[in-house]
């Protein structure tokens, strides 16, 4: 029997926290008087809104294309195990989608925009025939803009000071390397459902020193645009990748993948500290969801 705990939680909620954090991130940088501010303001809340209800309708639809390697890779169990079914999933991706839409069409245009070219991406990322997401480059591309150059162009709005240029690009190379790392974890099973992934075409170590480049992009760029915080991020991050190519540890490896992040969202919750209470939050019921639902522990570092 579908429980309302199965629907929130096929829209993976520890997904939405790139989303949160790239935003909040990329704002703080707006607020080199202010370091901390204990809340975001409305416009700021709005934003957030539109884009958790339209990326986790992207997620539900990503999930609807992927049950088959979803099931080999024995993960994301809702959809590949028939716990909710397809249609209703389907139903679940349209309203989202249509929710988050008519909430920025109340905002600037430049926002509705924004929002409108995520769907879009969504779209072209996960559905069949174009599918940029089997596309090693396009998936890449797909990932890094929507990201680290929508996520910013609507964050800019809240700092004129700081306009998507130069300054979204460290975002831009950090989400590409953040996205090359995760290919690797599910190699096996997309290479199995003939998935063309970094991982897949180029192998696990192809992947990272891939990754690590785009790290090093990162932190350069970090520095030229004065965004320090992310410029530590990427230096600690190309350490793992390192680290990951000499040892090759399965262990290092998955946690090179999630440390970009990671770090990112500390460094946003420092900076808002009501983003803290929201993702112990969101840890805590992914936490209890999955131990009491599937027996498993999800997330974790390892």
């Amino acid at each position: 029997m579908v429980k309302i705990a199965d629907v929130i939680f096929l829209a993976r909620p520890m997904l939405l926290i790139p989303v949160w954090t790239v935003y909040l991130h990329y704002m703080a940088q707006c607020h080199a008087d202010s370091y901390i501010v204990l809340a975001p303001g409305r416009p700021a809340i709005m934003h957030l809104g539109a884009l958790t209800l339209i990326f986790a309708g992207s997620y539900i639809l990503n999930q609807i294309f992927d049950i088959d390697s979803d099931r080999i890779n024995d993960k994301l169990f809702l959809l590949p195990r028939k716990i909710i079914s397809v249609p209703l999933a389907w139903a679940l991706y349209i309203s989202l989608t249509a929710a988050g839409v008519i909430m920025a069409a109340f905002m600037e245009p430049r926002i509705l925009l924004a929002v409108i070219m995520i769907v879009l991406l969504g779209i072209l990322y996960s559905t069949p025939v174009i599918r940029l997401k089997d596309r090693p480059l396009a998936g890449l591309a797909a990932n890094a803009a929507g990201y680290g150059l929508l996520i910013p162009w609507i964050a800019a709005w809240n700092c004129p000071e700081r306009p998507v240029g130069k300054f979204a690009i460290p975002y831009f190379l950090a989400i590409a390397a953040g996205y090359v790392l995760t290919t690797i974890p599910d190699r096996d099973g997309d290479a199995a459902t003939g998935k063309r992934t970094v991982a897949v075409i180029f192998g696990a170590r192809g992947a990272l020193w891939s990754a690590l480049a785009f790290t090093i992009a990162a932190g350069g760029t970090s520095v030229w645009t004065g965004n320090i915080e992310l410029a530590l991020t990427a230096a600690i991050t190309a350490v793992f990748c390192v680290y990951s190519l000499l040892s090759f540890s399965r262990k290092i490896v998955m946690l090179a993948c999630k440390l970009p992040i990671l770090l990112l969202t500390i460094l946003a919750a420092i900076h808002y500290p009501a983003y803290a209470a929201i993702l112990l939050l969101t840890y805590f019921f992914t936490r209890l969801y999955y131990i009491k639902r599937f027996g498993i522990i999800y997330p974790r570092l390892d």
